[in-house]
């Protein structure tokens, strides 16, 4: 069996996505008690259309969005992030698709080393829409150094 496009993957492989569900004993201790959102892989792309240029927005960001929409107290951090790779990898797959994934940042507004062309593809993208980007820790992690979404 061949394996699915990230096109296929976002578009076909989460049919029942949005679930609405408890938030699991196990993730409660860290992120309480309540009500979770496991949103859709197309939601996100729709979230991602909303970023204006000269603008970004962490993966923390981009959950809250989801919880709102779905009026629940979070959305599952994990299933964003995976899907969050797969809808970017779909945008560059599909080549005409102009939508910015580079503008996501991981949770601390650095960059996402899961995406296209690991770090270096969304630097370029960054720094080409007037972005400032700093160097931090042994492991030479980049970061955006003003974050403005609203």
């Amino acid at each position: 069996m061949a394996k699915k496009t990230y096109q296929e993957q976002m578009n076909n492989s989460y049919p029942n996505y949005p679930i609405v569900k408890s938030i699991p004993a196990s993730m409660a201790k860290t992120w309480g008690e309540g009500m979770q959102v496991l949103p859709s892989p197309l939601e996100i792309y729709e979230v991602m259309k909303t970023i204006p240029l000269g603008k970004v927005m962490t993966s923390y960001e981009l959950c809250d969005v989801l919880a709102k929409k779905h009026n629940v107290d979070m959305a599952c951090p994990y299933t964003v992030g995976i899907l969050t790779n797969i809808v970017a990898r779909a945008i560059e797959e599909d080549g005409d698709d102009e939508t910015p994934w580079w503008r996501i940042l991981g949770s601390k507004g650095e960059l996402k080393p899961k995406y296209p062309n690991a770090t270096q593809g969304q630097k370029v993208l960054l720094k080409a829409e007037g972005h400032k980007l700093i160097k931090r820790g042994k492991k030479e992690i980049f970061y955006v150094l003003e974050r403005y979404y609203s």
